[in-house]
């Protein structure tokens, strides 16, 4: 709830795999505890162009993506999207780079929330 930032009248959406936790945890878990909406989209192949036109299409109030993906985004340029309802944006995995935060928030105006978790703590 904190850390998604998420509210019953909210409107998640985490593009991560299946395979991975955190679609568990993005997809299912902390969405449905709070009362919020999860949506879902069949996205075969990861595409920039494909993720700005849902983020702008859909009234999504939270989006997540791994580092990557952000990445992906704002080399694409995201400014010439207007995403009206998207309010909160999450990434977790890797670390993301400064350039990346500072370019989403030039293109979106919204800030991206890092987590870290138990699979990043893991040592081997």
């Amino acid at each position: 709830r904190y850390w998604m930032n998420l509210t019953p009248s909210d409107i998640m959406w985490n593009t991560s795999d299946t395979g991975w936790v955190k679609a568990a945890w993005s997809s299912v878990f902390a969405p449905w505890i709070c009362g919020s909406c999860v949506f879902v989209h069949n996205m075969p192949q990861f595409k920039p162009e494909v993720i700005a036109e849902t983020l702008s299409r859909y009234p999504i109030t939270t989006f997540g993506t791994a580092p990557t993906a952000f990445r992906m985004l704002v080399q694409h340029d995201v400014s010439r999207y207007k995403f009206t309802s998207l309010k909160h944006c999450v990434t977790a995995g890797e670390a993301l780079n400064p350039e990346v935060f500072a370019k989403w928030k030039k293109q979106t105006g919204l800030d991206i929330h890092e987590g870290y978790g138990q699979t990043e703590t893991v040592r081997l």
